[in-house]
């Protein structure tokens, strides 16, 4: 009930301020408890993060469930990179305001840099159960991933793909996904999204060396040679274009094992991001 009150209080201000009342009147803004607060952002606004710490410090120790002062206190810890600070002040936003995705999707970040994986997951979650976000879904999914848990990933990134996303990060790390678990069709397609969206290098090589698993050499060749095209895999897309053209010339059974042996490929990682 005193959560209620606070954000009737909240609404209550907005209402007061635009409306037409006589110049100069008092609103809840003038209280001592929201006068830091606004001070508060102030110096957020003018980056003097020690500042608004200090300013937001005095406004919980007048109002200690004040949720804004909370929330304010936590991106003053993250512009700082203080992220235990930050988890602290964000949860407490999030406690006393559950419904605030801002507050859910700050705490998972947090939560994240301090490398608490299961947690930041649950925020996030949180977050997303309030307002499904496609970038925040891709960022936990790209998190999930990271950390080893490619089921998980898996299952957040093909929500995504469902909606035909257009972040070609999206299509990449499916990509890896299925790679790593030998679905070479499934790769493949995820690839060859991924290299549409956006002309990338690794994306294109990652298609080639996916193709050359299924066969395809015409198709490997022709992704290798978009690859070469990129500075950053030039040297190895080169390397595999010659290859590919040495076996296809000899059209040998010896020559097509070896290019269904990649031994120097190395596991191919998402492109794009």
């Amino acid at each position: 009930m005193r959560h209620r009150r606070l954000r009737i209080a909240i609404g209550l201000a907005f209402v007061v301020i635009a409306g037409s009342g006589p110049a100069g009147a008092q609103t809840i803004w003038d209280d001592p408890a929201f006068q830091l607060l606004r001070q508060a952002m102030d110096a957020m606004s003018a980056k003097d993060f020690p500042r608004a710490t200090e300013l937001t410090t005095q406004a919980i120790a007048r109002l200690p469930n004040h949720p804004l002062a909370y929330y304010v206190r936590g991106q003053a810890a993250a512009a700082q990179d203080r992220w235990d600070a930050a988890a602290v002040a964000f949860g407490k936003a999030a406690e006393f305001y559950p419904g605030s995705f801002a507050a859910q999707r700050d705490l998972g970040a947090s939560l994240e840099h301090l490398d608490r994986v299961p947690e930041a997951a649950k925020a996030y979650e949180a977050a997303l159960a309030l307002r499904d976000e496609d970038e925040l879904r891709a960022r936990m999914a790209f998190m999930l991933f990271e950390k080893g848990e490619g089921p998980r990933a898996r299952i957040e990134l093909e929500r995504l793909t469902a909606k035909d996303s257009t972040m070609p990060s999206v299509w990449s790390t499916l990509g890896r996904i299925n790679y790593e678990e030998g679905n070479w069709p499934a790769a493949e397609k995820a690839y060859t999204r991924a290299a549409s969206l956006k002309d990338d290098g690794r994306s294109w090589f990652n298609l080639g060396v996916v193709r050359v698993r299924l066969q395809d050499y015409p198709g490997a060749l022709q992704a290798f040679e978009r690859a070469a095209q990129h500075p950053d895999v030039r040297k190895q897309a080169e390397a595999e274009v010659t290859r590919i053209r040495e076996a296809m010339s000899r059209d040998s059974g010896t020559a097509r094992q070896q290019l269904r042996t990649p031994g120097q490929y190395s596991v191919p990682a998402p492109g794009g991001r």
